[in-house]
């Protein structure tokens, strides 16, 4: 088993990141009479696969997977990994599949070039299971810096960070570029997680949510299977709709067209 990556924690890093959510914002503002949640799970855990995705799959719900595919088949703290023919299958039934890297690397430790060619690698190793280019990026461990949020906002239409969205008003402009999103850890954020979806019902908001493996005992970064039933169940009584992250980005867009502005692929 792997030894479980840090990352930075210095006063520059922290400096770093905390300017990437204020800096390069790329503003949409969605204009909704119903609330949307997106599940997204990180890395490429295989419980995510054959413990969540079905709970998602029974309600007619799809998530999101930000895969680094590099990941394949090891083993780490998160437990075993999804090979290549379950990458495969997530996208075969419906699910987004996302980059977040191909080596899981941190943005803010490694070149930019080298990053951005990370990226590429990971498409390649996506390309040659027929799953097309992604729209949709994760930042690892959330780590960036304004010109590593620039450059990503060039090549996807849609990256999500780790911070914590702020639910203060209804229609509330969010960073498409740097997408706040909830933990959703065991013992940690559920009970948030619920609160806000309750919240939700009287204002609508879309709300983002990730976690990485979920089993029974899961780690640091994961929740348990009853985690996972828990909040579906507050989802369906909430009325909620459960749309991929992609998904609602674009059902977001036909409904506010002007407010904005998409980015297509281009080279690293």
């Amino acid at each position: 088993m792997s030894a479980i990556y840090q990352p930075r924690t210095n006063l520059r890093s922290r400096f770093e990141r905390k300017a990437a959510q204020h800096i390069g914002t790329r503003k949409i503002t969605p204009k909704l009479d119903q609330s949307i949640i997106s599940f997204s799970f990180d890395d490429c855990p295989k419980s995510a696969l054959t413990n969540a995705a079905p709970l998602l799959e029974a309600e007619g719900w799809l998530g999101t997977f930000y895969m680094a595919m590099g990941l394949c088949d090891k083993v780490n703290h998160l437990g075993l990994h999804m090979n290549q023919d379950d990458v495969k299958a997530a996208y075969d039934s419906g699910h987004e599949i996302a980059d977040h890297t191909f080596s899981h690397i941190d943005g803010q430790q490694s070149p930019h070039q080298d990053f951005l060619a990370d990226i590429e690698t990971n498409q390649t190793a996506l390309n040659a299971l027929n799953i097309p280019f992604s729209r949709n990026f994760a930042y690892p461990y959330g780590c960036l810096c304004p010109k590593l949020k620039a450059k990503i906002a060039q090549k996807f239409e849609l990256a999500r960070g780790v911070h914590n969205p702020s639910f203060n008003s209804a229609n509330k402009p969010l960073d498409s570029a740097l997408l706040p999103s909830m933990r959703m850890y065991h013992n940690q954020t559920i009970d948030d997680i619920i609160r806000v979806i309750k919240t939700m019902e009287q204002t609508p908001q879309w709300l983002t949510v990730f976690t990485h493996d979920v089993s029974e005992t899961p780690s640091n970064f994961g929740c348990t299977i009853a985690d996972m039933e828990h909040v579906i169940q507050v989802i369906k009584d909430s009325g909620t709709r459960v749309m991929p992250m992609i998904e609602a980005y674009d059902y977001i867009q036909s409904k506010e067209p002007s407010s904005i502005k998409t980015v297509g692929r281009q080279n690293a």
